[in-house]
């Protein structure tokens, strides 16, 4: 009798387990559906196309240029941020979108030194109106000490902030990565069993919380991570974990689990476009009130 019992819940946990992983698939909630473009006001248009932004990132932020380029396209404005990647020894341009990747991937530190160097030294006489810089999901993982190294970037930028007033420094989330939702994860997650992947992904949710606390209220922050995990339509997308709910990149908006795949890029891009164009005719009011959420 006892051994018919243990089979008979052997037979209802595989059972279970079967039902769980067929139904851990994409379901309809997760289908995508296509962004509205930007509305931009034709004051914002006029405004964003006379400012430089420089924008200093990884691969991930080749996605996002990549994606004001076809927004731009598709919204009729292809020439409204002319992007240009800068590269050694070349002349620095003015006005439009200039970019650069910083730094070398896993190294956090070495990405806000360059970024300095640019501001300070590169750039040359090409003083963006604003400048921007973006870790990478690789510069975060399970051992990072998110603490310090939010209270490392928020340093570097005050200082950057007090040296180049003629710039206003915007901050971002640092994007993240799909939870593995394969078989096997799925069956060690129901045993309580660690998973490849998800505690850096924990660690990033983490970092973000903290750089949203500090910078959030400044009308500064361009949240890469939240659009990364919000549907279109404004729902976020959240997976259970190690007893928490946490923030992760939508499926349908990557190919590899990691980098924007075509639909990602816009999604994020429109966003960021809509970011930067409240920036750019934001009133007095709301810019003194930033201005003063800065020097906190």
């Amino acid at each position: 009798m006892k051994c018919k019992n243990e089979l008979a819940t052997l037979a209802i946990l595989f059972m279970s387990l079967f039902v769980l992983v067929a139904c851990s698939g994409e379901d309809d909630n997760m289908k995508p559906v296509e962004p509205q473009l930007p509305t931009l006001t034709d004051a914002q248009v006029n405004a964003l196309s006379g400012k430089t932004f420089y924008f200093a990132h990884q691969s991930v932020g080749y996605n996002i240029v990549d994606g004001v380029e076809k927004v731009l396209e598709k919204m009729g404005y292809p020439n409204l941020f002319k992007v240009k990647e800068l590269k050694p020894g070349e002349p620095v341009p003015t006005g439009g979108l200039l970019h650069s990747t910083v730094g070398e991937n896993g190294d956090p530190a070495s990405k806000m030194s360059e970024f300095q160097a640019y501001l300070d030294e590169r750039l040359g006489n090409a003083r963006p109106d604003m400048a921007m810089l973006k870790f990478c999901y690789v510069d975060i993982g399970k051992d990072t000490d998110v603490s310090a190294l939010a209270n490392e970037y928020s340093q570097t930028m005050s200082k950057l902030d007090a040296r180049h007033p003629e710039t206003v420094f915007l901050h971002t989330t640092v994007p993240l990565r799909v939870f593995n939702d394969g078989w096997k994860a799925t069956i060690k997650r129901l045993f309580g069993m660690v998973v490849w992947g998800d505690q850096a992904n924990i660690k990033r949710n983490e970092y973000n919380a903290l750089i949203r606390s500090k910078y959030a209220i400044t009308g500064r922050l361009a949240d890469i991570a939240d659009w990364e995990s919000r549907f279109p339509d404004g729902r976020e997308y959240r997976v259970d974990v190690l007893g928490g709910r946490y923030a992760a990149l939508i499926p349908a908006y990557t190919d590899d689990g990691r980098h924007l795949n075509a639909y990602g890029q816009q999604i994020v891009a429109g966003r960021l476009l809509e970011f930067l164009a409240g920036l750019v005719t934001e009133t007095p009011g709301s810019e003194a009130q930033s201005d003063e959420a800065r020097s906190l």
